[in-house]
């Protein structure tokens, strides 16, 4: 008997509101290394913890923090380094941004880090992890929480929710990682404030929200979206600063974590065998290699 997933999202009604109190939350005892590679224009709030849609005094990831970081940061690359992808992700090939490997690399809310060919963790072989939300622990230890995009399960959502209904429900659930108490999030691209589901926080510059469960099954049912906009994720990816650093520096050959931004479709594909977009991922980055 495969045990249900007890959901963190608003699946009863309304929005998940114990958020850590700003004012509750001490200074962070470490602070961002010189050598780091989380994007040190996010320090400021991390620090100072404005916007606390993190983690609750329990542990549990809540709405991702929706840190917005000015495009300055950005690493871009120079017009004639753009490389292409195969078959129908060649048109978003110039959407993907190349923000750094190894110790050069960027780690911010709403980039994928893409594993090495040396990568050998059982869940971190051949995955693509979508960054949604960095902040502190109920330990005052700065986290780094992602999902791995393309880790699919033999399960729709509604199979292990009864609480999911409607079209929505027939969703593919994907495993996002190793931790978080066999808890679901809901990530889609229908949010903000002109959008149909009710999450008005980007993930970073992503183009992703999260949360918005019940005005999601009402907009996927009545056709306002597709439910291919939406994908659900249980359990997630937590690393420390530490655990950050060392797995971009350990290089083999050449090769290292990389870090990038991608079109929200690569992250919400449903359509996913697992590794499949870290193999996709892979093509461009080695192209981007090539031309450097």
């Amino acid at each position: 008997m495969v045990a249900k997933i007890v959901l963190f999202l608003s699946i009863s009604i309304g929005c998940v509101t114990a958020f850590c109190n700003p004012s509750s939350v001490s200074q962070p005892r470490c602070s961002l290394a010189s050598k780091s590679r989380l994007d040190p224009s996010i320090t400021p709030v991390i620090r100072s913890f404005i916007a606390p849609r993190f983690i609750r005094s329990d542990g549990t990831t809540c709405q991702s923090s929706s840190l917005s970081l000015p495009k300055k940061t950005m690493i871009h690359m120079k017009a004639d380094d753009s490389a292409s992808l195969e078959g129908d992700d060649a048109s978003n090939s110039s959407k993907i941004r190349y923000l750094g490997s190894g110790e050069n690399a960027i780690v911010r809310p709403g980039c994928v880090l893409v594993a090495p060919t040396h990568e050998y963790d059982h869940f971190l072989m051949k995955s693509a992890v979508f960054i949604h939300a960095i902040g502190m622990d109920d330990t005052e230890e700065m986290v780094i929480r992602g999902v791995i995009i393309d880790h699919p399960t033999a399960f729709t959502v509604g199979e292990m929710s009864p609480n999911i209904m409607g079209n929505l429900s027939n969703n593919l659930l994907f495993r996002g990682g190793r931790t978080g108490r066999d808890t679901a999030m809901l990530l889609h691209s229908a949010g903000g404030p002109d959008g149909p589901i009710k999450s008005s926080n980007m993930i970073g510059s992503s183009g992703i929200y999260e949360g918005g469960i019940v005005s999601a099954m009402e907009s996927v049912d009545s056709d306002i979206i597709p439910p291919e906009q939406c994908k659900f994720f249980f359990n997630y990816m937590e690393f420390t600063e530490k655990e950050l650093n060392d797995m971009f520096a350990d290089m083999e050959d050449g090769d290292a974590w990389v870090s990038l931004e991608v079109p929200p479709e690569f992250v919400l594909d449903s359509n996913l065998e697992r590794g499949q977009m870290w193999s996709r991922l892979r093509n461009y980055i080695r192209s981007v290699r090539e031309k450097m």
